[in-house]
């Protein structure tokens, strides 16, 4: 049993063997995941505006997966905290690769209304960082959780230069082509943690996780105004980000006639 700092229970029975596998199967999610979404998201603008939609269509299509994701992700949190992290791993990697074929299959078709509904499909079930997050946090002590939650930003990082790699080398073969492998790595990411995934949030910790809501959580917790700079931090950061990906493709295509190649791999360059 791995307790931190203040004795609460975090897994019962952690044997290195399955901390290790834990990480392990933590960070080939997160890169799988962060592959597939570095492959389809700088390439996005320039997918909708073939299917006739403009730089407005493009922002409010990311602003739908946003959006999907804040309202479901606290929900999706609850759930992994009452009935276990591993089904919501497998929830939202299965739901990512048919998220990623509608995509393929909008593509495709030059279906702008389907492509919506992928991105909003992705966007609900994307849970997948956070529980895994929550699952390292259940098999590490305060001491090695910091160096275990490292190995998620590894993961991201790899496959934010990775993914737009592969966006970039694929797109030539067809629009419908990068998306389709982003559904499968999806699709391998869902049968490689269905088989090795262990479940870390034993039943008794999940009885005390409904004593108290997440909002309770956050007004109790120590350090508040800390909290709330790096709250404010972090939106500030993925503003500028998500204001990238909207303008930069459709920008340097009409700058400098770029297209889906040389786009994705000037976001392999910047990492995403």
């Amino acid at each position: 049993m791995v307790t931190d700092s203040v004795g609460v229970k975090a897994a019962p029975a952690v044997t290195p063997g399955m901390m290790r596998r834990v990480e392990a199967v933590v960070f080939v999610t997160v890169f799988l995941d962060l592959v597939g979404f570095g492959i389809v998201i700088p390439m996005l603008p320039l997918y909708v505006q073939s299917m006739g939609g403009s730089a407005l269509t493009v922002g409010v299509l990311l602003g739908c997966f946003s959006f999907t994701q804040l309202l479901a992700t606290p929900l999706l949190g609850r759930y992994s905290d009452r009935h276990g992290r591993r089904a919501v791993i497998l929830l939202s990697l299965l739901a990512n690769a048919v998220a990623m074929l509608l995509f393929a299959l909008a593509s495709y078709r030059l279906m702008l209304p389907l492509l919506f509904a992928s991105r909003i499909l992705a966007g609900a079930t994307s849970g997948n960082i956070a529980a895994c997050q929550a699952a390292l946090a259940d098999v590490t002590t305060k001491e090695t959780r910091a160096k275990a939650m490292g190995r998620i930003g590894a993961g991201i990082g790899l496959g934010m230069v990775l993914g737009p790699t592969l966006g970039g080398l694929f797109s030539g073969l067809g629009t419908w082509v990068p998306p389709l492998l982003a559904g499968a790595l999806a699709l391998v990411g869902f049968l490689g943690a269905l088989v090795a995934m262990p479940e870390t949030h034993p039943p008794e910790a999940r009885v005390a996780a409904k004593s108290q809501t997440r909002w309770a959580a956050l007004r109790d917790t120590p350090r508040r105004k800390a909290l709330g700079l790096v709250l404010a931090l972090f939106f500030a950061v993925f503003l500028a980000m998500t204001t990238l990906q909207v303008a930069f493709a459709l920008l340097v295509q009409a700058r400098l006639g770029w297209g889906t190649q040389e786009v994705g791999y000037t976001f392999a360059v910047v990492g995403g």
